[in-house]
């Protein structure tokens, strides 16, 4: 088992923008299906998407744990390498073709082709 208590952080939008992209869900959207997920206990909100230790200590964590893909923000920088190296991370397998960054790019182009369609009609 990972942990006994798990707090789920999503990021905040203007992070994921910066980092990863338009959204498709906002961040109170993102939170409420957290909040009922049945292994998730507690759900910070807008946590940033390069955590510390900092961020660990004011929500009583003793560790951040991320799926095994890459973990670079807009700068290059591993968001893991500070927790890493003070024992503070974990982390899991993630599970194989599923990616939330993916999803959303699927989602906006399919968008963009429903509005060239539509311009043509």
């Amino acid at each position: 088992m990972l942990c006994d208590f798990l707090v789920a952080g999503p990021n905040s939008d203007e992070e994921l923008l910066a980092n990863k992209g338009p959204t498709i869900l906002n961040i109170n959207e993102r939170a409420e299906i957290l909040k009922h997920c049945k292994f998730v206990n507690e759900v910070a909100i807008g946590t940033p998407y390069r955590p510390d230790k900092a961020l660990l200590d004011s929500i009583n964590c003793s560790f951040y744990a991320h799926g095994d893909d890459p973990t670079f923000d807009h700068n290059g920088v591993d968001i893991t390498a500070e927790l890493s190296e003070l024992g503070m991370f974990k982390m899991f397998k993630r599970t194989e073709g599923v990616s939330t960054t993916d999803i959303t790019g699927k989602l906006l182009a399919l968008s963009e082709w429903k509005l060239q369609q539509e311009k043509l009609e």
